[in-house]
């Protein structure tokens, strides 16, 4: 609620008239009228006595809201009717829920893959001593295919036999 309207609001529940407030807080009935019909505002000094001869509290006063009130009115409401539903929650709920579920879903996925035969396997386990085939040996057609077979230390054999020829090149004048 408005300033304006409190302020009219309590002077009326008060049984005052404009002119028995204004004689109370020596001030003019005119200025108890701006007050009330929102053209001026009362001092720091003249709201504190307000809320002394009104008896609420400063705060209640001046706030821009009656939170009291509106709390006191939504509560009736909530108890008559115990399904009705619940006030609407944020996105950031529904992100965090689908979130958690996309990262369980991914958990079981990698679960499954690493419970399966290693022939079965979409990465399967290589040892120093296994053959890495690359192509497709099943076909007829293997020569247009191609293919490679090496095992790990003949990989790592010519990775050094490469950073050899590579540093005799730099070493050239």
């Amino acid at each position: 609620m408005e300033l304006r309207k409190k302020l009219s609001q309590l002077r009326k529940e008060k049984g005052l008239t404009q002119l028995e407030l204004a004689e109370m807080l020596n001030v003019s009935r005119q200025a108890v009228s701006r007050w009330e019909v929102g053209s001026a505002v009362p001092t720091v000094d003249n709201l504190v006595s307000l809320s002394e001869v009104y008896g609420v509290p400063l705060d209640d006063l001046v706030r821009f809201e009656d939170t009291k009130v509106e709390a006191l009115e939504e509560t009736p409401a909530a108890a008559e009717n115990p399904l009705a539903p619940a006030p609407a929650r944020s996105h950031t709920t529904l992100v965090a829920l689908l979130l958690a579920v996309l990262i369980l879903v991914v958990g079981i996925l990698i679960g499954i893959n690493l419970q399966q035969q290693p022939e079965q396997r979409a990465f399967p386990v290589i040892d120093q001593n296994s053959r890495v085939t690359v192509g497709d040996l099943g076909t007829e057609d293997v020569l247009s295919v191609g293919w490679l077979e090496k095992t790990l230390t003949d990989i790592e054999e010519e990775a050094k036999w490469l950073e050899e020829q590579s540093s005799a090149v730099q070493s050239l004048p």
